[in-house]
């Protein structure tokens, strides 16, 4: 194995993009219209329509209105914030009106905000039991069982059902992509990413699909995902920095290069630097690679890596006091890390041929 790629291991590497959830507030028309944009077109939960009330006066109609009365003050609620004082509303909402899918849906939202990750299944749960079609209480529901520790068979069965409902939802597809993909079932996670991209191409999937494929090993699928999620990705440096950490393990190297142009553009962090001078070295570009790694050092000059890989890079142009001075600037800021143990473990190498 190429050293330079085996030692990068050693780095922090890329969190699996996590699977979607409707979260928030959705009392208001505008906030349900936000968040069914923001969560890839989900449909919330809509209220009963008021033609359908009893007559008035009727003990069916007082119990009716003050259901609607409780729901709508544990919504707004919800929508400050204040998840506690929601829940006790939410709960007369249901005490009056056992099966308002509604109710239960936004008492599962109160629970898992305040980290009651029991009584938001359960909520999400009789949610659905009420109202198979409510997409949101679905998506919540499988988002819980894709949380660490995950369950991903579960997350499947919750998600199946309600794509039988809304076959076109992408977020409904997204969410089952990355449940097979924690089973390894890279043809139906593919299958779902697909039909995920076929609803809603953004960058946002094309960067899980890549992910989901990078960690199942497929590395040339992942690189051409990884690049059109590059391509559509804004100035977010952080997921330009991630897709570029994931390009160079894919030997996508020249993509790799330009992810962190623009990383570096945007923020000159070391390791991005480090991370564009290794796919350079892999490109055969050694006094670019050198030129980065020495750029890192004056950005951090305490960065481990920095100073090993330039040891590698002098190491590489046959000029081993050069290679030692800077190996030993890597084990003495690597301290009891791996790159400090390489670093020292090469200086004692160097040092006994020198001798």
């Amino acid at each position: 194995m190429n050293e330079r790629w085996f030692t990068r291991a050693v780095w922090t590497t890329t969190a699996r993009p996590a699977a979607q959830r409707v979260l928030g507030t959705m009392a208001l028309a505008a906030c349900l219209a936000a968040c069914a944009l923001s969560c890839g077109g989900a449909q919330e939960p809509q209220r009963d329509p008021l033609l359908a009330d009893p007559p008035e006066g009727s003990d069916a109609a007082a119990s009716k209105g003050a259901s609607s009365t409780a729901l709508d003050r544990g919504i707004a609620y919800i929508k400050n914030e204040k998840y506690e004082e929601a829940k006790q509303h939410l709960l007369q909402a249901i005490e009056h009106e056992p099966g308002s899918a509604e109710a239960h849906y936004y008492l599962g939202l109160a629970n898992e905000k305040t980290n009651d990750r029991a009584g938001a299944e359960a909520s999400y749960k009789k949610a659905l039991a009420s109202d198979p079609k409510l997409e949101a209480a679905a998506l919540n529901l499988a988002a819980l069982y894709l949380d660490e520790p995950p369950r991903p068979d579960e997350a499947i069965a919750v998600l199946s059902k309600a794509i039988e409902q809304a076959p076109d939802r992408a977020a409904l597809h997204q969410n089952l992509g990355y449940a097979y993909g924690l089973k390894g079932d890279v043809a139906n996670a593919s299958k779902h990413y697909e039909a995920a991209l076929k609803a809603e191409d953004t960058a946002a999937t094309r960067f899980a699909y890549g992910a989901m494929l990078f960690e199942a090993k497929v590395l040339d699928r992942a690189a051409a995902e990884l690049r059109k999620a590059l391509a559509a990705t804004g100035d977010d440096v952080a997921t330009i920095a991630t897709i570029g950490r994931m390009l160079g393990p894919a030997k996508a190297y020249a993509d790799c290069v330009a992810a962190f142009d623009r990383a570096i553009k945007l923020k000159p962090e070391a390791e991005f630097h480090v991370r564009r001078g290794t796919c350079r070295h892999e490109l055969g570009d050694e006094p670019g690679a050198r030129a980065d790694y020495q750029a890192a050092i004056k950005v951090d000059p305490r960065f481990a890596a920095a100073h090993y890989y330039l040891g590698l890079s002098f190491l590489a142009e046959r000029k081993p006091q050069s290679a030692i001075a800077a190996l030993t600037e890597a084990g003495k800021h690597g301290g009891d890390t791996e790159i400090g143990k390489r670093a020292r473990a090469k200086v004692k190498e160097l040092s006994a041929r020198l001798k």
